[in-house]
């Protein structure tokens, strides 16, 4: 221990003895660093922040969305069977925080002469508090939410059509037996953001739309699971699931109603910015007659599969780190083993001289190692330092919420997550890269014969 601790003491001199050699070295080191960190916390910050604007807009980890087949054939989404649904949240109670109840439906938003498509969320926002309280207002209050006809609309749309806070519009629907329905809301406020499918979202009350749709005050179209922890979503998913098979009210997993009705405005053209035509696309799905069924049968999604299409987006940008990665630590590799060699030869004479005073082989070969060391430990320093400045500054600068971006920002900027496993990692990689690029021409130096050194010039 006490050779080890002189060694070092000299591989610290030599490299400070080198300083301009040393300072190219640990800025280049420095620099991989902090580009491979910034990709690593650009990459992180996006899951993590998309994740949690999933979760603000959709209110929670799983949800159960109920399906039941009209008189008419129709396919609508409600929930009638209370008991079951019920029985299938008593077997997971302990590891749900909380239960919400919303209805949705796709409609066309009526002011003065302009019309446009949109997706509206029914909620209860005596039970919502937290939705509330996270609502991006960017003018307007949520107190004017006590009025059951208020309605909180994008900025986006609400720039479309022209309206402001406090005017009335019209919303054109069709009810689950069929029947079109038209409602009046107020404005109460807008929102800095524009959903997550190219659908502006409108969040209205509950009991308000529900009338709309020709259901009862208090029913609801899907319940909406908030799990402590999304370690164990999936095992709530597939607890509630498991119930729902066995009473035979599970689905087969059929497209959505409003996934039915978005691919029909996707393919009729119409899209937020466009005008919209007939009513006719928005009808409630028609079920075939070998897949009727009684009363009400379930779906069960999480927000893994929300989350899905993201992910595969991330996964591109996280390909691209990789690639990244690998191509910089080879340059860090090539370019070390480089300056070792340089050393090498460079310090021959010097290796010769301290071989004739008595120092052994493996000393030789440990200062070389340790001198490498301590280039990497300095740079891999300054990168991390650097990325954390970098990030601070990137992090800093407002993008603004009206981009399509706007589920990867939190309040309009772009978030860094540095994850320290994933630091550590960086750094032990590359402390594994420096030793063994410099291990080559340590062990060279380690060979050298005094007398051959004493004797060598350049």
């Amino acid at each position: 221990m006490r050779r080890l601790g002189s060694t070092a003491r000299m591989a610290l001199r030599n490299v400070f003895r080198q300083r301009r050699r040393s300072i190219l070295l640990v800025g280049a080191i420095g620099f991989g660093v902090m580009t491979i960190s910034i990709a690593q916390g650009f990459t992180e910050g996006l899951i993590h922040t998309a994740r949690g604007r999933v979760l603000e807009l959709l209110g929670g980890h799983v949800y159960v969305e109920g399906r039941e087949v009209t008189a008419a054939g129709s396919l609508v989404s409600l929930v009638s069977d209370e008991a079951t649904l019920e029985e299938a949240l008593g077997l997971v109670g302990d590891r749900v925080d909380s239960v919400f109840y919303r209805s949705t439906a796709l409609g066309e938003m009526i002011f003065v002469s302009r019309v446009r498509p949109v997706s509206l969320t029914g909620v209860d926002w005596d039970a919502e508090t937290r939705l509330v309280e996270r609502l991006d207002v960017v003018e307007g209050e949520t107190r004017s939410l006590a009025d059951p006809s208020t309605i909180m609309l994008p900025v986006p749309l609400a720039a479309e059509l022209g309206v402001r806070v406090g005017e009335s519009v019209l919303v054109r629907l069709t009810g689950i037996a069929g029947q079109l329905n038209v409602g009046e809301f107020t404005v109460g406020g807008l929102l800095g953001d524009s959903g997550l499918i190219g659908i502006d979202t409108v969040y209205a009350d509950k009991a308000y739309l529900n009338r709309l749709l020709g259901m009862g005050t208090n029913q609801y179209q899907q319940a909406i699971l908030a799990v402590s922890g999304t370690a164990a979503v999936t095992d709530v998913a597939e607890t509630v699931a498991g119930h729902f098979s066995a009473r035979g009210r599970l689905t087969t997993r059929p497209p959505s109603v409003f996934g039915e009705q978005a691919d029909r405005i996707g393919r009729a053209g119409i899209g937020p910015g466009a005008m919209v035509g007939s009513m006719s696309s928005m009808a409630p799905a028609r079920a075939e007659e070998s897949t009727r069924w009684e009363g009400t049968r379930f779906e069960v999604t999480t927000i893994h599969d929300v989350m899905e299409p993201l992910m595969m987006m991330l996964d591109v940008l996280g390909y691209a780190s990789l690639a990244l990665y690998v191509v910089l630590l080879s340059i860090t590799m090539v370019g070390l083993l480089n300056t070792f060699r340089m050393i090498l030869i460079e310090r021959t004479n010097e290796f010769g001289t301290i071989r004739a005073l008595g120092m052994q082989r493996e000393q030789v070969r440990e200062l070389v190692l340790l001198e490498a060391l301590a280039l990497a430990l300095g740079g891999a320093l300054v990168g991390f330092v650097a990325a954390f400045l970098a990030a601070a500054v990137a992090s800093s600068i407002p993008i603004g919420s009206q981009t399509p971006l706007a589920v990867f920002l939190d309040g309009g900027r772009f978030v860094f997550v540095f994850d320290p496993l994933s630091l550590l990692g960086t750094l032990a990689v590359l402390t594994a890269v420096t030793l063994l690029s410099a291990y080559l021409p340590a062990r060279q130096a380690a060979l050298i014969h005094p007398a051959d050194a004493l004797r060598t010039s350049y």
